[in-house]
């Protein structure tokens, strides 16, 4: 009896040690894909560049695109809303393309926005299932994402959202 005890105690013990080994093998998708983006002046910017504690928008988008031409334009007009907020705008197309995009838009007047090109390596695209352009996500201040928008890029609802 006492071996037969034991026994049952071992597969328990063995049983849980699975479990546990196993539960880790299920990790959650980290909240932001581990991107580099190169930027129109050569300098890279990360994922882990990213501040904690602010609200971040993301946009991934083409400067050929014409529905991106608009949310670029409707966007900039209000771009004051977002001083309290990261931006990010991802591209995949060359270098050359986010230059002219750079010579296009007030990028600089804002150090809160970055825009750079993650090329052809689509980590972004991929870890997001982009599909239609423009595409943005809206995380707020606890990392948490709270908006998630393709082709028509809601801007009025998306600033209450960072504030």
């Amino acid at each position: 009896m006492k071996n037969y005890n034991s026994i049952i105690k071992m597969f328990k013990l063995v049983l849980m040690l699975n479990i546990l080994v196993s539960c880790n093998g299920f990790s959650q998708k980290p909240l932001l894909p581990a991107f580099k983006i190169t930027q129109a002046n050569g300098s890279v910017y990360t994922a882990q560049q990213v501040e904690a504690g602010k609200p971040l928008l993301i946009v991934y988008f083409s400067p050929e695109c014409d529905h991106c031409q608009v949310f670029m334009k409707s966007f900039f007009k209000s771009a004051d809303e977002f001083k309290n907020a990261q931006v990010l705008f991802i591209t995949y197309l060359p270098l050359d393309r986010l230059v002219k995009f750079g010579s296009e838009y007030p990028l600089n007047k804002y150090k809160n926005i970055v825009a750079g090109t993650e090329g052809m390596t689509f980590v972004v695209r991929n870890f997001y299932e982009i599909r239609e352009m423009p595409f943005a996500v809206v995380y707020n201040k606890n990392g948490t994402l709270v908006g998630k928008y393709e082709r028509e890029i809601p801007l009025d609802k998306i600033i209450p959202l960072i504030k």
